[in-house]
């Protein structure tokens, strides 16, 4: 009877042995919460580094020893899921509902390009060669040995410059300052004149060409100009410049950068004036330029708050000719219309050509050789 009884308890401690040491299967999906799709790749784990991935249905297999297991489900951008289950004999399912991770929203505003690390077509233009050529030209102007990018000074008006990027007009080409956007928010195009003194604070230019080749978040077609200013990362030091040209050419400038004080402070102002009678008569320019830049380092990070201005008043001219500016007949046959909109109420005289205009009164540079077609 003992014998009997002692073989009866072995066999009952190798079945509990072998039902321990059993593997069951557990399966199941992995979800987003709010839109019931399946999730490729969640990961799902139990015990220490064990698991698997869900497949391109969002499913997952696993065998586990029958038990009490822990189950952790997670996935990129989701709240990770931990569930404790009872692991039977029997085949089991089960299901997570992930739920995403609200993220405050972060708008990026700008970036720098940096050499052999930009996967992207770009030019950096250093302060000296801006110091060296840029004189009073417009800061387009700088730009014209810069591959694929073309600038010009349009009519001749003092700010009216305009620049092209890989045949994109500046309406199709973002153009920021520090980052911050300036092109007019109704169409796009930039008004040079408004910046005029900015080239005295410039630390650099940077110029990135092509679609899609800006790491800036502004939509640009043909590229993206970024004009950056000194600031606590560039050397202490002032600057005091005065330019004299022909026709009343007259500007001077004062700059002046603190560099990074030792409470982590910094400062950058500068200051312009300028006049000019210009060359083509009522191209007249008159104008001032304030800047002024206060930045503070905390920790890792650099609070910057810049304040600019460049209130200003010019003359323009179209780049458009009248016919009538050249050619002895037709002012005789327009002489009180205008032509293309530019001239009107326009009188003949013999050998004086234009003589009068509405809105620019008596030109007295203009004179018309006997050749009815010469400008003198």
């Amino acid at each position: 009877m003992k014998r009997i009884f002692l073989i009866v308890f072995i066999f009952s401690l190798f079945v509990c042995y072998i039902d321990s040491f059993s593997q069951v299967n557990l399966s199941g999906k992995i979800l987003d919460r709010n839109t019931g799709e399946v999730l490729i790749g969640a990961t799902v784990m139990y015990g220490e580094g064990l698991g698997t991935v869900t497949d391109f249905d969002g499913n997952y297999y696993l065998s586990l020893a029958v038990g009490k297991q822990t189950i952790k489900a997670s996935y990129v951008g989701y709240k990770a899921i931990e569930i404790d289950v009872e692991i039977t004999s029997k085949l089991q399912t089960l299901d997570f509902k992930l739920e995403t991770i609200l993220l405050n929203e972060i708008q990026v505003v700008s970036d720098i390009a940096i050499d052999r690390e930009t996967p992207v077509a770009f030019t950096t233009i250093p302060v000296k060669k801006i110091n060296e050529e840029l004189a009073s030209q417009d800061i387009p102007m700088l730009l014209n040995s810069t591959p694929g990018v073309y600038a010009t000074q349009g009519g001749g008006g003092d700010g009216d410059a305009r620049i092209t990027i890989r045949g994109f007009n500046q309406r199709n080409v973002a153009v920021m300052i520090d980052g911050i956007p300036v092109n007019d928010m109704e169409n796009g195009w930039v008004y040079w004149s408004n910046w005029f003194g900015l080239d005295a604070v410039t630390s650099n230019i940077q110029v990135q060409r092509g679609l899609g080749a800006s790491k800036i978040a502004i939509p640009s077609v043909g590229g993206t100009m970024n004009i950056l200013t000194k600031g606590t990362g560039n050397k202490k030091g002032g600057s005091i410049k005065q330019e004299i040209g022909s026709y009343g050419k007259l500007r001077t400038t004062l700059g002046y950068n603190s560099g990074r004080m030792k409470n982590g402070w910094g400062y950058t102002i500068a200051g312009s004036y300028k006049q000019s009678d210009g060359f083509v008569d009522q191209t007249w320019s008159e104008g001032y330029f304030y800047y002024i830049k206060i930045q503070k380092e905390i920790g890792n990070h650099i609070l910057s708050l810049s304040a600019m201005g460049a209130p200003q008043q010019h003359g323009q001219r179209s780049y458009k000719s009248d016919i009538s500016t050249y050619w002895e007949r037709a002012q005789r046959m327009y002489q009180e219309d205008s032509i293309n909109g530019i001239f009107k109420g326009m009188h003949y005289y013999f050998n004086e050509a234009v003589k009068y205009n509405k809105h620019w009164g008596y030109l007295d540079r203009w004179a018309l050789g006997s050749g009815g077609d010469t400008i003198h």
